[in-house]
C-alpha cells in the first residue's frame, strides 16, 4: 500500500507524471495479487482466492492502461479494486469462510 500511496502524493505534487504513477500502481495491484495468490495456497479463505485471481488480472488491465492501448481514469480502476476487494469479503462473510 506504500507503493500506492507513494505514487498518488508524487503525482498530487507534479513531482511524477500520471504514467510513472501508473506505472507504480499497477506494479503495486500485481504485488497485492501475488500475495494474495501465495497467502490463498496457505489459508484457503474466499477472499484471498478471489483477489489473487482478479487483482492481478486488473494489474494487467493497469498495464495496458499504461501502454496507452486502453484508456480507462486511474479512479476508475481504484474504483474497481476497490469493489473487488470489497465484493471478496462480503462473499466470504456471507457465503462461507474458506474455498
Amino acid at each position: 500500500m506504500a507503493i500506492v500511496i507513494t505514487g498518488s502524493v508524487l503525482n498530487g505534487t507534479h513531482t511524477l507524471s500520471l504514467t510513472g504513477a501508473g506505472i507504480l500502481w499497477t506494479v503495486a495491484t500485481a504485488w497485492i495479487g501475488v500475495g494474495c495468490v501465495i497467502n490463498a495456497r496457505h489459508c484457503g479463505r474466499v477472499h484471498c482466492r478471489i483477489d489473487g485471481i482478479l487483482f492481478p488480472l486488473l494489474s494487467l488491465v493497469g498495464l495496458l492502461n499504461v501502454l496507452g492501448l486502453v484508456s480507462l481514469n486511474w479512479n476508475v480502476y481504484w474504483a474497481i479494486f476497490l469493489v473487488i476487494l470489497g465484493a471478496s469479503f462480503l462473499l466470504e462473510v456471507f457465503w462461507k469462510k474458506y474455498a
